[in-house]
């Protein structure tokens, strides 16, 4: 498949630790661990890991050799949340271990304190996650997309091929093997095509990020996540869509011409 023999694995790791190159797909200081990925992903078992540390000794035998492991991982300049994401148990364990010496010595009043920070962190954990998981449930545009593609653009007994191009955007966010269909579907995930060639190529539809295309007729959108608006009344949040994928049609293609299209507005 690759055309020359390799090992793989170790071509990554060569590429990333001994060459440093992944610094070519991007960059965040040195910081970017700890003060963005670790409490984005934690919540507030975050504050709560750092506590464990200072009220269980043993904790420090498992969380020392992880904040190592981060703290080496950080002097990469490219950096991803998946590098560390092992990390996440042992931080969770410390947090648990607090969250356990705060409940039960809530009756105190030092420690009923931290029990009422305690219960309000949770509480935003709650909503922060509720949100963040709404947000994920419209990141997906373009798997629904094909979808509709699928449902609107078959014909039974249709025995000419249907070309689908899928640019880069597209297959980052919701397409997939698993959503492609047998013939009469044909996929392209050709990348670096000029908007200008695409009219040249022998496409039926078009699924990607460009409102409009040179030789296609937009067919329909698909909205996806755009931002979080407060407002009041309930629920206080919601969720501002907007078209995020386009579906195109060939204008030299006839036979999508007589389907009911919902169409696109921009």
């Amino acid at each position: 498949m690759w055309r020359r023999l390799l090992w793989p694995e170790f071509e990554v790791f060569w590429f990333n630790s001994v060459l440093n190159r992944s610094s070519e797909w991007g960059t965040h200081p040195f910081h970017w661990y700890f003060t963005s990925a670790l409490p984005r992903s934690l919540l507030a078992a975050y504050p709560l890991s750092m506590l464990g540390v200072l009220l269980d000794r043993r904790v420090r035998l498992f969380i020392l050799p992880v904040l190592s492991f981060v703290f080496l991982y950080s002097k990469l300049p490219h950096k991803e949340l998946r590098f560390i994401i092992s990390s996440v148990p042992i931080f969770n364990l410390s947090a648990a271990i607090a969250a356990n010496r705060i409940y039960n010595n809530r009756e105190k009043a030092f420690w009923k304190l931290l029990y009422v920070m305690m219960l309000g962190l949770l509480l935003i954990s709650l909503g922060c996650t509720t949100i963040t998981f709404m947000a994920s449930y419209e990141n997906y545009p373009s798997g629904h997309a094909l979808r509709s593609l699928h449902q609107i653009g078959h014909r039974a007994n249709h025995t000419k091929e249907q070309w689908v191009h899928i640019d880069t955007f597209s297959a980052m966010n919701g397409i997939s093997r698993f959503c492609e269909k047998e013939f009469p579907w044909r996929y392209s995930k050709e990348e670096e095509i000029p908007l200008g060639e695409l009219c040249q190529r022998n496409f039926t539809y078009l699924i990607t990020e460009h409102p409009a295309v040179d030789g296609f007729r937009c067919l329909f959108t698909v909205d996806g996540f755009s931002s979080v608006r407060f407002q009041r009344g309930f629920p206080p949040i919601s969720m501002v869509r907007e078209p995020k994928v386009y579906i195109h049609g060939n204008i030299r293609n006839d036979d999508f011409m007589d389907r009911h299209w919902p169409g696109c507005s921009r």
